[in-house]
């Protein structure tokens, strides 16, 4: 492997500490609770401070996608409960239906018995 894409900080990918590029410098003035939490950060991810921030500021579009990507799923799942509702609302109504349905049915079936069989119900039911 050569020194600009080796093993960086446990990863294999482009070390952009190795790589000689020119490099601007730029100063910021922070917050000291600020730069101690950026301080500690870098340290568990095993860099220095400045090269922490680079790697935050090149990640910055990282979460734009994810935030988009996130705002598509939720429109996403919004419309599935949507039609989780609708599907309720006629699994309902279809309930309903049947429900009249049988008792149109039993209703009918008492009607046409014979006229033995509707007396015994009579005389059983008084």
């Amino acid at each position: 492997m050569s020194d600009a894409i080796s093993l960086c900080h446990g990863y294999v990918a482009p070390c952009y500490e190795r790589i000689a590029m020119p490099k601007d410098s730029i100063t910021i003035r922070l917050q000291s609770d600020l730069i101690d939490s950026l301080e500690t950060e870098a340290d568990e991810e095993g860099v220095s401070r400045s090269e922490y921030i680079r790697q935050i500021l090149r990640q910055r579009h990282d979460v734009e996608d994810l935030r988009e990507k996130v705002d598509t799923l939720q429109e996403r799942l919004d419309s599935r409960e949507d039609r989780v509702r609708e599907l309720e609302d006629q699994l309902t109504k279809r309930s309903r239906i049947e429900e009249k349905v049988d008792t149109l049915a039993k209703k009918e079936q008492e009607s046409n018995a014979p006229f033995v069989v509707k007396w015994h119900r009579w005389y059983k039911n008084r």
